[in-house]
């Protein structure tokens, strides 16, 4: 296990090599732009990327390998349970689909140019059901496919110590044995909704509220299974209490409950939760918040929700190498107990070296967080004294503050902020000497221009334009988060970009 503190790099320095890495470096605002549909060729060109929307390279040469021969008119999902690949093949009607069942992984095969590459990518990225890219490096070392090999040292308790941190950090309403661990963040809410939606059906409530503009496999997983026997209904701006307020007196006890984050991505917005929660209770509603934003170590709002998602890929894996997600299911709360159960049934564990990985990283959790906070207070007020930001988005900013400090109190706004600039975006994007990364919560600080590579098939049509304008996010919005170089380094970095 490492002995030494957080923070060992600076701006000037670059980030070492991870075999595993979750950031990928974007050196101009041009490489970012549609990067999803970008041709194969300047795909394969990136060393690495976030791994639901860029395949690893290990679990690639994993697939290649599986193929053989068939590679080239084939593509490949490495699914990690089997049950999410047969209900791939139930829901879409694939044109000849080939199962291959190995040890802990299964092989969908499809043409590689059929039209259903498209739905089944999308599926895979949304639900995070695919395997780890150390599982695939475990098996080609078994086959001797590769010369190196990552160690780790043996974790007895890993998943222990992890949730055991992860506990505390929640509060005294959630125990080790009310946390369920899972591949991903995004795989955690897969499993969670999908047992919610039954859940809802078998209470004959179809309508679930999505308040706030969440991240957006969140939003694609609520569309998927919300609206099969249901309606997913938007808030897209948490202020708008009233409009909460106006849909329960709608539709009353037919809301199955509401999602929301704590505070939002990307625009840091906090809403009422205790409204929230009142309105949920006279509904008998699930309340899912998810505060992986500011970490539930900052937003303490175990009493107030059902189920607490939690992407552990953030700031518990602060070194950025390894994908985690947790599911907190508090104690008082009878409904979320009751999704428990159903909802481990569904989702896909961490692979064991994945655990291992953590373990190393878990012990500096908490202090990480404490040294993000500090750091994240430095740089806002840095970019809203400064006359180039038009807008500073954070925990605490003006029309959100009072509601994000009744929960996490002062001092505790986590490591991101969003801004929008004055001057010339793209000039500035291609100035900053930063690393470009979909990702937070990393030692390292890093930007990237959100509604480009989150959003961007939005951008190319007016309504998706339209519908980005009225939840009031803007095109050119970038999202940085605050690392732990020197802070004069991070606020230099910022300055000389803002020239």
């Amino acid at each position: 296990m490492k002995t030494s503190g957080v923070g060992r790099f600076s701006l000037g320095q670059p980030v070492p090599a991870r075999t595993h890495a979750v950031c990928v470096s974007l050196p101009t605002l041009d490489d970012v732009i549609g990067y999803e549909e970008k041709n194969p060729e300047t795909l394969a060109a990136m060393p690495t990327g976030y791994p639901r929307f860029v395949r690893h390279q290990l679990i690639q040469q994993m697939v290649d390998h599986l193929l053989e021969d068939r590679s080239v008119d084939h593509y490949g999902y490495l699914f990690a349970r089997e049950q999410d690949c047969e209900e791939v093949v139930q829901r879409y009607p694939l044109l000849n689909p080939i199962i291959t069942r190995g040890d802990h992984w299964t092989l969908l095969t499809l043409p590689k140019h059929a039209e259903d590459n498209a739905r089944v990518a999308s599926y895979f990225q949304h639900t995070g059901c695919g395997i780890s890219s150390r599982q695939a490096e475990d098996y080609l070392w078994k086959h001797g496919l590769i010369e190196g090999h990552e160690v780790l040292p043996d974790f007895d308790r890993a998943e222990s110590l992890i949730k055991e941190t992860i506990s505390q950090a929640h509060g005294p309403e959630v125990e080790p044995g009310n946390l369920l661990l899972a591949s991903s963040g995004a795989n955690a809410f897969h499993a969670l909704f999908r047992s919610a939606t039954e859940w809802a059906g078998q209470k004959n409530k179809s309508v679930w509220i999505r308040w706030g503009w969440l991240y957006l496999d969140t939003i694609e997983v609520m569309n998927l299974y919300g609206g099969e026997n249901g309606t997913v209904l938007e808030v897209n701006q948490v202020g708008q209490t009233e409009q909460l307020v106006s849909l329960f007196e709608q539709y009353g006890d037919q809301i199955a409950g509401i999602v929301t984050e704590f505070p939002t991505n990307p625009l840091l917005q906090s809403g009422d939760l205790q409204t929230a929660r009142s309105l949920c209770d006279q509904a008998g509603a699930l309340l899912i918040i998810d505060p992986t934003m500011a970490s539930p170590k900052n937003a303490k709002i175990t009493n107030l929700a059902d189920v607490v998602v939690n992407s552990l890929t953030k700031y518990a894996g602060w070194e950025g190498d390894v994908m985690m997600g947790s599911l907190a299911f508090p104690q008082s709360s009878t409904l979320g107990q009751a999704l428990f159960e159903p909802t481990q049934a569904r989702i896909c564990p961490p692979y064991q070296r994945d655990l291992g990985r953590m373990a190393e990283q878990i012990p500096f959790y908490n202090n990480f967080i404490e040294r993000a906070n500090q750091q994240a207070l430095e740089v806002a007020d840095f970019l809203e004294g400064h006359p180039g930001i038009q807008k500073v988005h954070w925990a605490y900013q003006d029309g959100y503050a009072e509601n994000y400090q009744n929960v996490a109190g002062s001092g505790c706004p986590g490591c991101n902020l969003s801004f929008e600039l004055k001057g010339d975006f793209k000039t500035f994007y291609n100035r900053l000497q930063m690393l470009k990364s979909p990702s937070f919560g990393t030692e390292f600080s890093n930007c990237c221009p959100y509604v480009y590579l989150a959003h961007y098939p939005m951008m190319q049509t007016e309504d998706g334009r339209k519908k980005l304008q009225e939840a009031g996010i803007p095109q050119n919005l970038l999202r940085l988060s605050v690392g732990l170089e020197p802070v004069e380094e991070i606020i230099g970095a910022l300055r000389f970009a803002l020239q």
